[in-house]
């Protein structure tokens, strides 16, 4: 491997793996990790992670992609850690966790943000802090935190961000930059710090939260001796401060201009669209937060339950896949997803509604729930995959009718991140959309936005725009073609029909 050429690492923390990539500064992919790690459930309808999994998973990530890349670490001028912004990870007075961190998609504060919009205002929120309130955010989390645990409450010192926390580790350095705050609610998005009012209205200790110092194209720091033997990298290799996963997506999928437009898939799929205004919805219809780039905004329409469902499937229904393919078979995704595509369109009347952990974009139903429609005595474990596959890319049309309101883009959509792996999931998506779908050469574009983040820090692109050209190259495009998408039609408007029904019922069992 040539030692002229710069890379870069660029690391994601998702929320069921972490992906860290070595790749050129002309965009060319060398090196590549992923290590997943368990969602703890100790209760039904509670999801936790171990704080202790983000930091072993970004060092092993990083190191086995710097290893399979054969490149020199002199070479590597640059690293960046990007992570999900929902999860904080608490802390004592000695920097220990204190406990694990609850995840996003966990649902035991539901009753705690019918409490905060109640006594905040819905509409109040949203204006303050960009962002729909939600149970699983952080504001919720320290809440319930500290009203079932508070002997844990009262040693709290720190409240860190998962990629904080990682940087924390390697450096002792404790803040965090202008776009992890996000999803805090805790957040005032047009000043680009903490809300006073908030904090104080729900009785948090704004003390606690890490200071809001970085911008994350800026050098967090210049790692020490011992920190880079860590991770494998040259001593006095520039950290990047980093940022939000969605945000760097964006950047990673070249979205950084005003009404640019891409699809993340990932354990959700997120759509997101760039603004140059600080303009939240009212109706908290798409989150809005600082992007990566400067003077930029990022609207985000999440839709959750999509790269989970599946994953649910495989790890409930197909151990044998699972099996062969520790064995060094084909991965157990290519499998289903090999043997969906056997099914005939639209499932043989089967229809799947995502909702393992309630519906967001574009139902906007804490209470729905997962379910298989019309199933029949006909039906196989192919058809199930074949209804999921379909199911969650029916949440895609009108999803991009909401953002198509807003006068978002409605051209050509770029599609990333793990789905877009799979071109028969990447047609079924065109097809049902009737808009062609793009995707780039490298696709983990958290990682990619990540690294360029990177390349900032170590003054290898002089703005967001020459790293995007320099790095972002496209693979292929997905054409509709039109006489699939006219069946989806129709199939979706039983969809819809049966939606209604099931929304009913999932009220009823609420109440009940």
């Amino acid at each position: 491997m040539s030692t002229n050429m710069p890379y870069l690492l660029g690391s994601d923390i998702g929320t069921s793996s972490v992906k860290s990539i070595v790749i050129s500064a002309e965009g060319e992919l060398v090196g590549e990790a992923v290590r997943e790690y368990p969602m703890h459930r100790p209760q039904p309808g509670w999801a936790e992670n171990d704080p202790e999994d983000w930091v072993e998973s970004v060092l092993d990530t990083a190191r086995r992609a710097i290893a399979h890349s054969g490149v020199e670490p002199s070479s590597i001028r640059g690293w960046s850690v990007v992570s999900q912004r929902d999860p904080a990870v608490l802390l004592d007075a000695e920097g220990r966790v204190l406990t694990p961190s609850i995840s996003w998609v966990d649902r035991r504060t539901l009753d705690i943000n019918r409490e905060l919009t109640a006594k905040l205002g819905f509409e109040r929120l949203v204006d303050t802090t960009g962002v729909r309130p939600i149970g699983g955010l952080t504001l919720h989390n320290l809440i319930w935190t500290k009203r079932n645990l508070p002997e844990i409450w009262w040693r709290l010192r720190h409240v860190l961000f998962a990629k904080d926390y990682v940087l924390y580790r390697l450096t002792g350095i404790m803040a965090t930059d202008i776009s992890t705050p996000s999803r805090s609610v805790m957040n005032d998005v047009r000043r680009s710090d903490w809300s006073a009012a908030i904090c104080e209205a729900m009785e948090i200790d704004i003390g606690l939260l890490p200071p809001i110092r970085y911008k994350p194209w800026e050098v967090w720091e210049e790692l020490s001796p011992k920190a880079a033997s860590l991770v494998g990298l040259a001593p006095g290799t520039p950290l990047a401060a980093g940022g939000g996963d969605d945000q760097a997506a964006a950047l990673g999928a070249g979205v950084i201009d005003s009404g640019d437009l891409c699809a993340g898939t990932g354990t959700a799929s997120c759509w997101r669209s760039v603004s140059d205004r600080c303009d939240p919805d009212p109706q908290g219809r798409a989150d809005l937060s600082q992007h990566v780039v400067p003077d930029r905004f990022v609207y985000e329409a999440t839709i959750v339950s999509t790269g989970s469902s599946l994953r649910w499937l495989r790890d409930t229904f197909a151990s044998e896949l699972l099996a062969a393919e520790k064995a060094g078979g084909q991965t157990a995704y290519e499998e289903l997803v090999g043997a969906a595509g056997r099914i005939p369109l639209g499932a043989d009347g089967l229809l799947y509604f995502p909702y393992l952990e309630g519906a967001r974009t574009p139902r906007y139903n804490d209470d729905a729930t997962g379910v298989f429609f019309g199933l029949t005595a006909a039906h196989s474990r192919d058809h199930f995959v074949r209804a999921l596959l379909e199911g969650v890319a029916f949440q895609y049309p009108p999803s991009l009718a909401l953002l198509r309101s807003w006068g978002m883009s409605t051209g050509r959509i770029s599609m990333v991140d793990g789905e877009s792996r799979s071109a028969m999931w990447n047609q079924i998506k065109a097809d049902i959309l009737g808009v062609p779908i793009a995707v780039p050469r490298v696709i983990q574009s958290a990682a990619v936005g990540s690294a360029i983040l990177a390349g900032l820090a170590a003054d290898l692109f002089k703005d967001a725009r020459s790293g995007v050209g320099s790095m972002i190259h496209w693979e292929r495009v997905y054409e509709p073609d039109l006489r699939r998408h006219q069946l989806y039609d129709e199939i979706r408007q039983r969809y819809e029909c049966v939606y209604k029904y099931l929304d009913g019922a999932f009220r009823c069992g609420h109440q009940g």
